[in-house]
């Protein structure tokens, strides 16, 4: 007998729940049987008869487009990998991806859209036709008095142009993305020097000294193969500024460790020295135009003075900006942490003036000017959620994209509107957005549908490469085109919007008619000058069975007035004192029911990662509350509690909680894996959207 599923059921699976059990007990029939086939494999299920073939697409479960190649059994892909010899993955592939081919199969898919009667937990999921569903949501967006908003986790594609160009059509359009942006220090880079419309990129392969604050660099950020090339060829030498040993920290030439909510304090150290010390070229203090501004707010940063508050010694903070300036070339940047999120504005914008005061801007192995993918319209800097005015936001549609970091549904809930709101969401897999919206229009899975792969992040020249489909499109679900070119035709908006296909044949039309750069073929391991390639329809049929387009050399950047644009003056510390949570988390295991069941379960058991509701403390820590290890005990925040599992590291500051956020246990409930909230939902949401560090406390249980 089926059970009617409700929000609070959704809410329970992504905490650790069971749910996956009764929409599609398959996946999780299989974790037990793969114990039993490990014991006797003459119980191993044999595969599909047909013939076996190979085809080549791209992964899109993340911004980082990674290339795979998958094996199939009658067009079934039963196994994929990297593609090797790629120019910009190099072979490699992240976990997540590895599983990609599951998530269709996933236990928490949907395939028809559904409502939920009612606002409260246990308001029940209703199936409805799609033209109720799209009727509804032209009704919602006509009769809204607040903003229309459409969050976009993967900015830069086709569709994303097609949001902002319908945003651009009616009244307090809002165009929205993660909160964590890989892009960050670009972005910031951008708004200081007054070019928000080009786009640039690391040039991380020439460069000799990266300078990493927080930003995940070796354990999944970006296109994962392209940093681990770099690792690898030890090209260049990696400096990770980080509060917690992480899995970057780990890999890092050096890792420095200073005290969480810090990093703004730091940068603004080192950019005392470099100016104090005579670090900075007459040509670069000329540039700005507020550099005399800029130099009385760092004066208050002596190293001398900020030691007791980042725990770094003036003689580390001296050796880092000597080496900034005496290195061949150098990359400062920052990132938000899979997990705990982004670093709040001024943070981001103080990191980023240490690349103006170094001069590595339009430089070889610096941030360098990047080509705009022909075809594709300049970029737009989605809205910032920190400029968002709370409760502005009527109608929110979330795209069936996933930026592969954590999004609290706390941060979404705190700007829509407190007396009436509705959020839509378009993803294929339940989650706890779904759980939280109002109406559900599912997209295809992954490997359902085609899709672009547009300029990947960080990457120093354009490229451009397309997912096409390895699966059949599931009856019943909808792509997001078509969602919006029928509620625009419902709304009366001039927006034409052709298939999908053929919008993606005219940026091919568009990169062919430049004869610009070069296609990689990974059928054949080869490179073609697109100049060399006859006729668009022949560039389309390489890109669709497995190639990628790489622009030419990136231009460099024309001489620019800048702006350092920093308000702060404040050395004090940031955070509260007493227990701090910081939250972590793996990129792609964060976003809930985003990961491969069977993926999860090997985390789990194999314990290569920490699962949602385990946290890792010092010895101090543990002894202070009476903790050993493996005990549990309530962690609690002023947002709620969970119990979790404690670990014991002396990597890990005293009065310092590190918890994982994922991924999330298989809905197995056990001393060893305790089931409940997410961690996620503990943290606190400051008022400029960042929620990295949360006062909290710990009791035995």
């Amino acid at each position: 007998m089926s059970k009617i599923i409700t929000r609070r059921d959704i809410l329970k699976f992504t905490g650790g729940g069971i749910l996956g059990v009764m929409l599609s007990p398959l996946p999780w029939k299989l974790l037990d049987d793969s114990a039993i086939w490990t014991q006797n494999w003459s119980l191993t299920p044999q595969l599909p008869r047909g013939p076996i073939t190979t085809a080549f697409s791209h992964c899109t479960l993340c911004n980082g487009g990674c290339a795979i190649k998958a094996q199939c059994v009658s067009g079934m892909p039963y196994f994929v990998s990297g593609v090797q010899n790629h120019p910009a993955t190099h072979g490699t592939i992240c976990p997540r991806g590895l599983a990609s081919h599951h998530m269709a199969h996933h236990p928490l898919r949907i395939v028809h859209p559904h409502t939920f009667v009612g606002k409260s937990g246990e308001s029940r999921m209703v199936a409805l036709s799609l033209n109720e569903a799209l009727d509804e949501i032209a009704k919602q967006m006509s009769e809204a008095k607040g903003s229309i908003a459409i969050l976009d986790q993967q900015p830069g594609r086709a569709i994303s142009e097609l949001y902002e160009e319908f945003l651009s059509k009616i009244k307090n359009g809002v165009y929205l993305s993660s909160p964590s942006n890989e892009n960050a220090t670009i972005v910031a880079l951008q708004e200081m020097m007054d070019r928000k419309s080009e786009s640039s990129g690391y040039d991380f392969e020439n460069t000799k000294l990266i300078l990493s604050f927080g930003a995940p660099l070796l354990d999944g950020w970006g296109t994962p193969g392209r940093m681990t090339a770099i690792k690898n060829r030890k090209s260049a030498k990696f400096i990770q500024i980080d509060s917690r040993y992480s899995r970057t920290a780990m890999q890092a030439d050096q890792w420095i460790a200073l005290k969480p909510g810090t990093e703004r304090i730091l940068a603004l150290s080192i950019a005392y020295v470099l100016i104090n010390e005579n670090l900075v070229t007459k040509q670069i203090q000329s540039s700005a135009i507020d550099f005399g501004q800029f130099k009385n707010i760092v004066k208050n940063f002596n190293p001398e003075k900020t030691v007791t508050v980042t725990d770094i010694q003036s003689h580390e903070v001296r050796k880092i900006a000597e080496e900034l300036v005496t290195s061949e070339s150098a990359i400062v940047l920052s990132g938000a942490d899979s997990g705990g999120g982004p670093f709040d504005t001024e943070t981001e914008k103080a990191i980023a003036s240490l690349n103006l005061l170094i001069g590595n801007i339009g430089k070889q192995g610096g941030i360098v000017a990047r080509k705009e993918i022909p075809g594709y319209a300049s970029p737009t800097q989605p809205m910032q959620w920190s400029n968002i005015p709370d409760h502005s936001i009527s109608v929110l549609i979330v795209d069936d994209a996933d930026s592969g970091y954590a999004l609290p549904w706390s941060l979404i809930e705190k700007k829509l509107t407190t007396e009436k709101s509705f959020v839509v969401s378009l993803s294929p897999v339940l989650n706890e957005i779904s759980a939280h919206s109002d109406l559900l229009v599912p997209a295809p899975a992954h490997f359902e549908s085609l899709r672009d792969v547009p300029n990947t992040t960080g990457s120093a020249t354009a490229t451009f490469a397309l997912s096409t489909p390895l699966l059949k499109k599931q009856d019943g679900t909808t792509e997001p085109t078509e969602m919006l070119k029928e509620v625009a035709q419902r709304l009366n908006i001039s927006l034409e919007i052709p298939a999908f296909k053929e919008i993606l044949m005219q940026k091919v039309r568009a990169i062919h008619s430049q004869k610009r750069g070069t296609v990689f073929s990974y059928t054949d391991q080869s490179s073609t000058n697109v100049s060399d390639i006859s006729s668009s329809d022949d560039l389309w049929i390489k890109l669709t069975e497995g190639a990628i387009w790489i622009d030419g050399t990136s231009k460099q950047f024309h001489p620019v007035k800048l702006t350092f644009a920093l308000s702060t003056n404040s050395i004090r510390q940031n955070v509260d004192q007493g227990l701090q949570l910081i939250a972590y988390g793996w990129k792609g295991a964060t976003s809930f029911a985003q990961v491969s069941p069977i993926m999860s379960k090997v985390f789990q058991e194999s314990e290569l990662r920490d699962v949602n509701g385990t946290v890792t403390i010092n010895p101090k820590t543990a002894h202070q509350f009476g903790l050993s290890k493996d005990e549990l005990a309530t962690l609690s925040t002023k947002n709620g509690s969970l119990e979790v599992r404690a670990r014991i590291s002396t990597s890990v500051r005293p009065g310092i909680i590190e918890a994982s956020i994922g991924p999330l246990p298989n809905g197995i409930e056990t001393p060893a894996h305790p089931a409940g909230t997410n961690i996620l939902n503990l943290c606190e949401v400051t008022g400029d959207g960042t929620w990295r560090v949360t006062t909290a406390n710990l009791l035995k249980v």
